[in-house]
């Protein structure tokens, strides 16, 4: 997937960019902080080591775009572009993962766990099973 850009080249954007584009859209929905982000990624083996640094080149440009009218959808048409069949369900589960972390998800934080589902192409049930994995991995035990 490519972003036009003012500049002379396409942002070319590969699944890792769709993951990290998806955490910073839930942020700037109001889910976690920068710092809990950061975090996320530096400790998920699904990241590569420099995916900070496109973090901060995609965090200003996904927030700008998610605040523009229609913003929230561009944003998900863009990553569900960066999506193959094979990283739906990572994808998903990425961000199912992040929003489990601050515990108990909202009903506004799975309304939008569900339209980012939707928007990449996972079905009904396959969210509600990874939606359960999500909440399973992030409960205390103690």
């Amino acid at each position: 997937m490519t972003i036009e850009t003012n500049s002379a080249k396409p942002i070319e954007l590969s699944v890792q960019d769709g993951a990290l584009a998806a955490l910073v859209l839930a942020r700037a929905l109001g889910v976690g902080t920068g710092a809990q982000v950061r975090q996320f990624i530096d400790q998920a083996p699904a990241f590569s080591p420099h995916a900070g640094d496109r973090l901060d080149f995609l965090d200003p440009l996904i927030c700008e775009m998610a605040t523009a009218a229609d913003g929230l959808e561009a944003v998900l048409d863009i990553i569900a572009a960066t999506v193959t069949a094979t990283t739906l369900a990572p994808l998903y589960m990425l961000l199912a993962d992040f929003i489990a972390l601050h515990g108990t998800a909202s009903p506004e934080e799975m309304r939008f766990l569900q339209r980012f589902g939707e928007a990449i192409g996972i079905d009904r049930l396959t969210r509600a099973a990874l939606d359960s994995a999500a909440q399973a991995r992030a409960a205390s035990l103690t």
